[in-house]
């Protein structure tokens, strides 16, 4: 009789035991693009967060049809981290399903860098880096993930909604924003030493390096396209190679949006070294984002040191 009536009590509180020791279910974030989720990756490191990157390997947002999967994604997701409308025009509508959501290109002190003209003027002609205008439309560069000032803006917002939305993890959070910002300064102050002094005149096969030439402290003479959708004319080619030839430039910075033969038409004797670097970051197989800025570094270095 006795066990008749103990036994479903202990049932019960082992029932009750498993239920408060199973782990909360991990926050799930989604990202539009690579470099956001490898930022995230270094803030979240150690904490039971879930990340997925809406734009996949070989996508670009000019060209990119979404699926079902990734309006369902969006529309589960805890949070959801974008560039914005003037950036990402084919997220604005589907973003509005997300129960949270963190805007970049809109965030306070966000530097935002004007589009340049193709065949760039020497630095320093009065351009005005913080347009509080240009966000309303096309007239700033979107890639701003180049920029550590603009990597930290999105940190700082990013490290206090994640820890409003799972407080278990602020301790893990903190410490990592720490760390991230500390690392992030120091390999941009050690790489702009190097690649500012060094300094040797390059050209871009697509103008998606604006941020990261301030960042190092370079400026590069011209870009073969502006749009990687819109094929440069001959006119413009032309040009861009006597540029080449009349300043002895020696290295082209690479792109997957444009292709080889489109570089063979500017290039010369002796051919420029191609140095590859993926604006979206599908180029690096890690998941750290300072560990791909570095890389991103390492490779303009050479750029500007090629002889």
């Amino acid at each position: 009789m006795l066990y008749r009536i103990l036994f479903p009590v202990l049932a019960l509180a082992v029932y009750v035991s498993s239920v408060e020791a199973a782990p909360a279910p991990a926050l799930t974030v989604v990202a539009s693009v690579r470099p956001l989720t490898l930022l995230i990756n270094d803030l979240t490191q150690g904490a039971e967060i879930e990340v997925k990157t809406l734009l996949p390997r070989g996508a670009t947002p000019h060209d990119y049809a979404l699926k079902p999967s990734d309006l369902k994604a969006v529309a589960v997701a805890d949070l959801v981290l974008w560039l914005g409308p003037a950036s990402e025009p084919y997220l604005k509508k589907i973003v509005t399903n997300a129960a949270n959501v963190i805007e970049w290109e809109t965030r306070p002190n966000l530097l935002r860098l004007p589009v340049r003209e193709s065949l760039h003027e020497p630095h320093g002609h009065g351009q005005e880096h913080h347009d509080d205008h240009d966000h309303h439309g096309a007239g700033f560069d979107p890639h701003f993930w180049f920029s550590v000032d603009n990597a930290l803006v999105l940190v700082d917002g990013l490290a206090k909604q994640l820890m409003d939305l799972q407080p278990q993890q602020a301790a893990i959070i903190t410490q990592n924003k720490a760390r991230l910002i500390e690392r992030l300064q120091q390999q941009r102050t050690q790489s702009s030493a190097i690649a500012s002094t060094a300094a040797a005149p390059f050209i871009l096969s697509h103008d998606a390096y604006h941020y990261l030439e301030e960042d190092l402290g370079i400026h590069s003479a011209g870009a073969i396209s502006m749009d990687p959708e819109i094929k440069p004319g001959v006119k413009h080619l032309m040009a861009i190679k006597k540029r080449v030839e009349e300043d002895k430039i020696r290295c082209v910075i690479t792109d997957p949006s444009v292709s080889s033969a489109l570089l063979d038409k500017v290039d010369v004797q002796p051919p420029l070294t191609r140095v590859s670097i993926d604006p979206l970051g599908w180029d690096y197989d890690g998941s750290s984002y300072a560990e791909w800025i570095s890389s991103v570094y390492v490779k303009m270095v050479v750029c500007v040191t090629a002889q």
